[in-house]
């Protein structure tokens, strides 16, 4: 029978990869002369391996389990989570590489020792006390205990969030950081009528003109590092320069603050933001504030869908350019080969105006 359809179920975590075997080397010095009393332990001071406290214990005169004259020697752990590992305690001779190595160890799988020292690894019957009195090092017992167990995963490196953004922000309206200075406001012009203008109070904003240079070059044309005073910005509310500065700084806009101010944010963007933007979106590089609100080329203070509805049914071409996007409006002027800087109102006027010449070229041929 073939089979087409195959995947995996895990229940709990799988273990990872087991590790290389680790070495320690325990030494109890002085052995003839500890206590041969059966069933006396004499314990190592713990040990570090694979994150986890280990202890070696010995009894020189055997266990409760051990043959007579045998001595016992057990492995433990003392931390208190649990941790499976293969393990080998191993007697060498000192000197002479021919005599016969003891060892106990976990031929046949991995041995689960159980946190805070409740179980222990090891041998009751090592081998006899007369046999390990002749592998002595200057009267030094030296067990070698070997460990190998699964590698923990590793943690996910912390890497912290570039600064660069955070650092510029210190800089935004900084005196003393920047290097030329608007006068914004002093009248703006009426929303109702664009002959009106009503008076505002002058505020000063503080930039430096390289990041000007490279998010918002048509602001950068208008001044240049060490003018001597403040350039004057009129048409538009302090607070909306500002947010738009802001932005420039690598700054985002609260939602709030865009939806309460999204038409005179996006007029402010079109006179001083990047000519071509690149991408839309909040924060971006050439991207224009309010531009993923889907807010540019609607109609103010009518409702966008009955609109969008008269323009597909009734309106002319040329109001059509009205609906359009700045985007858009920038693409249809790049194609036709026109130029793609000015205002909304100038790129409408001028595919208008390269329309309507069309249409009379066709007519006189």
């Amino acid at each position: 029978m073939e089979i087409s359809d195959v995947a995996d179920v895990h229940v709990g975590t799988p273990p990872g990869p087991l590790s290389s075997w680790a070495l320690r080397r325990v030494h109890f010095h002085g052995f003839a002369g500890l206590p041969t009393t059966r069933n006396e332990m004499v314990c190592s001071p713990p040990f570090s391996c694979f994150g986890h406290q280990w202890r070696v214990a010995v009894f020189p005169g055997g266990g409760e389990d051990s043959k007579e004259g045998y001595v016992a020697a057990y492995l433990s752990n003392e931390s208190p989570e649990s941790i499976q590992a293969y393990y080998k305690i191993i007697l060498k001779h000192p000197t002479d590489q021919n005599e016969r190595s003891f060892r106990i160890e976990s031929n046949d799988g991995m041995r689960t020792f159980e946190g805070g020292h409740q179980n222990s690894w090891g041998y009751e019957n090592t081998t006899k006390r007369e046999t390990i009195l002749t592998y002595l090092n200057n009267g030094t017992l030296t067990f070698e205990i070997h460990l190998r167990a699964y590698k923990k995963a590793e943690l996910a490196s912390f890497v912290p969030a570039n600064p660069c953004s955070g650092n510029l922000l210190k800089g935004f309206n900084n005196e003393e950081m920047s290097d030329v200075a608007f006068e914004v406001g002093g009248e703006v012009e009426s929303a109702a009528s664009r002959r009106k203008r009503s008076k505002t109070t002058a505020t000063t904003f503080y930039a430096f003109h390289s990041i000007l240079r490279l998010n918002a070059p048509s602001l950068a044309d208008m001044c240049r590092p060490g003018d001597k005073g403040s350039m004057p910005i009129i048409g538009v509310e302090p607070e909306v320069f500002k947010m738009v500065l802001y932005f420039c700084y690598g700054g985002a806009i609260k939602d709030e603050e865009l939806a309460a101010n999204a038409k005179a944010i996006i007029e402010a963007a079109d006179r001083f933001w990047d000519r071509q933007p690149q991408a839309s979106g909040r924060g971006e590089p050439g991207a224009i504030p309010g531009e993923d609100y889907g807010l540019r080329g609607r109609e103010w203070g009518q409702d966008p869908f009955a609109q969008g509805k008269q323009a597909t049914c009734t309106s002319a071409p040329g109001n059509d350019l009205k609906l359009m996007r700045v985007g858009e409006l920038r693409k249809q002027l790049h194609d036709k080969g026109l130029c793609i800087d000015g205002s909304r109102e100038t790129m409408i006027a001028l595919l208008r105006e390269n329309s309507a010449s069309n249409e009379t070229g066709a007519e006189e041929t």
